[in-house]
């Protein structure tokens, strides 16, 4: 195990981080990244904290693993209910109405291992009934490779489900396979999960998206980056699409291309006529 991290080691961390991902660490993080880069570390002979960041700056892969040990992944299944209500009782009904063979693309952004985007495909399933009769196609992306791989294998814990689900929904949704259980097939052939950086210049795929869920992920980036990551997203959202962000971020004073709106009390935004 090395020693513990330095002010100055910290501080390095804080800028190569900021530099690959936009997202801004703090003196309070300190004790989260020594906690997550330990196990590197031994792996790598117990080197110190300075040395796995000199090694990630020449080493891709490496660097990689560094994202992912240092990238927030908390979450879990239906995450603030009301906003999944929302899509299934206010947004896919409209942008839907009597065509529900109408081609439309969810963004699940900054969706770690894919409980956000498996949630929606839960909630479509109880819209539509019939997943294979629907063009609906659910799309997640995250800056961590290792989380975008778990999310495309669609295989958790009995305490990840335990984590927002309830047994019948389980049942309903979920394989045992083992000591696991594997999210359905139905379920899974909507849902795709690729690498993606918020601050990237590239559009994360092609085409548009007629719902955006950015929820949790604006709190860590500076205000002129927050600017920047709303730009991308408004670049590839429909003309009638909707952006959902966290309950606390508030993004009006970032743009003023965007309406807030609520229902039932979950504030949602959409483009402006």
């Amino acid at each position: 195990m090395p020693p513990a991290m330095t002010d100055q080691e910290l501080a390095e961390f804080k800028g190569y981080v900021y530099g690959l991902t936009g997202i801004q660490l703090d003196a309070s993080k300190k004790y989260l990244l020594e906690t997550r880069l330990q196990d590197l570390a031994t792996e790598l002979g117990g080197v110190s904290y300075r040395d796995i960041l000199g090694r990630a700056r020449s080493d891709p892969k490496l660097e990689r693993r560094v994202v992912d040990a240092v990238s927030t992944n908390e979450t879990f299944f239906f995450r603030d209910r009301k906003y999944f209500d929302l899509i299934k009782f206010k947004l896919l009904p409209e942008l839907l109405g009597d065509n529900l063979k109408r081609p439309l693309t969810i963004w699940s952004a900054a969706s770690s291992t894919g409980q956000e985007a498996y949630s929606l495909a839960m909630v479509l399933k109880e819209l539509l009934f019939d997943l294979g009769q629907c063009r609906v196609r659910i799309l997640g992306t995250d800056v961590s490779e290792a989380v975008v791989n778990a999310a495309n294998k669609g295989d958790f814990t009995a305490f990840d489900l335990q984590r927002g689900l309830v047994e019948p929904e389980v049942a309903k949704y979920f394989v045992k396979v083992g000591d696991r259980f594997r999210i359905r097939d139905e379920l899974r052939s909507i849902c795709r999960f690729q690498t993606d950086n918020l601050l990237g210049t590239q559009p994360p795929f092609p085409g548009r998206a007629e719902i955006v869920l950015l929820r949790n992920v604006l709190i860590y980036f500076s205000e002129a980056d927050r600017q920047r990551v709303l730009e991308r997203i408004l670049k590839i959202m429909a003309p009638d699409g909707f952006l959902i962000v966290g309950a606390a971020e508030a993004i009006l004073g970032l743009t003023d291309r965007l309406m807030r709106e609520e229902f039932r009390g979950a504030v949602y935004y959409r483009l402006r006529a």
